[in-house]
């Protein structure tokens, strides 16, 4: 009987509450109603002003160019990394970390992002366009840098393509910064793989003689690091002949996949995304404002309320 009453005494006050909501609502919407005038007001205007800014500021265009590295380096670095995942499964995780570590594997097309976004490349393109002068920069070389950053995006896709995106308010000039930071790349790559083969080869020939002392002593290292020190010896005995012929042979150069277009469309501003926002967010702000304006009526009202009774008082 108790259980009874207590669910027909609920009831009433479930039903109170939606008729709670139901009311608040309906303020809500009444308060919106109220000032409808003003909101439209300032919607209007943050739409009218939007469109004016937009069709003020200046067209700005995007070419892209894209690069990959040559066919014969990415088979390299698939081939080195299976061999790599191999010998880790051989002999544990451990092992192929260090192995990664001693060969020095990296992704070349990261390596070319890295080089692109240089400051020697920077300034190369900044001398070869006297952007110094297109960006209206009279004292500081290092404020164009950055307007160039700013206006360049590199992309390396999980293919390994590396995209150079050039945006600019010319677009024929958008093209050629973007081609321009391909040739760059590859003359850049010429200049550092000059010194790097020979580097390289130092190197692996350094690691190679520290390996065969290790290897001498063999029976004085435990087992497992003795497979470790053979297959380390094997695979620098491979990159030390293939650093040979590589720095005996032609440099190699990028490949072009792409190369930038001059844009016949403009990228920004996009005029209808911006009056959609400003609309939007001027709607937001303008019930903001609505409900504020209608609290503090309702405030002073109140205020006014009591000052009158105090004084009659």
């Amino acid at each position: 009987m108790d259980k009874v009453e207590k669910e027909s005494q609920k009831e009433p006050m479930v039903q109170e509450e939606l008729d709670e909501d139901e009311i608040n609502l309906i303020d809500y919407f009444r308060v919106i109603f109220k000032y409808r005038r003003m909101i439209l007001l300032i919607c209007g205007i943050a739409v009218i002003t939007t469109a004016i800014v937009s069709l003020v500021l200046p067209k700005i265009y995007s070419a892209t160019a894209s690069v990959v590295p040559p066919i014969e380096m990415l088979q390299r670095e698939s081939k080195l990394a299976g061999t790599l995942g191999g010998g880790a499964g051989a002999l544990g995780g451990g092992a192929g970390s260090l192995l990664s570590k001693v060969i020095g594997v990296t992704s070349i097309s990261d390596m070319y992002a890295g080089v692109l976004e240089s400051r020697v490349v920077a300034d190369a393109i900044i001398d070869r366009f006297d952007l110094m002068k297109a960006y209206k920069e009279k004292k500081y070389k290092s404020n164009v840098r950055k307007k160039l950053k700013k206006n360049t995006t590199i992309d390396v896709s999980d293919e390994g393509i590396v995209n150079i995106t050039v945006e600019d308010r010319d677009p024929n000039r958008a093209a050629a910064i973007a081609n321009a930071y391909a040739d760059e790349l590859d003359r850049q790559n010429k200049r550092l793989y000059a010194g790097q083969a020979t580097s390289k080869r130092i190197f692996l020939a350094n690691r190679l003689k520290e390996i065969e002392e290790k290897l001498a002593k063999i029976e004085d290292i435990l087992s497992r690091e003795a497979k470790i020190q053979e297959m380390l010896f094997e695979l620098l005995t491979r990159e030390y002949e293939i650093t040979k012929i590589e720095e005996a042979k032609s440099m190699p150069t990028v490949q072009v996949l792409d190369r930038a277009v001059v844009p016949e469309i403009k990228s920004k501003p996009k005029r209808t995304l911006m009056v959609m926002l400003s609309a939007i967010v001027a709607l937001f702000v303008s019930i903001f404002a609505a409900f504020g304006r209608e609290y503090f009526t309702k405030v002073n009202a109140s205020f006014n309320e009591g000052t009158v009774d105090s004084k009659s008082v």
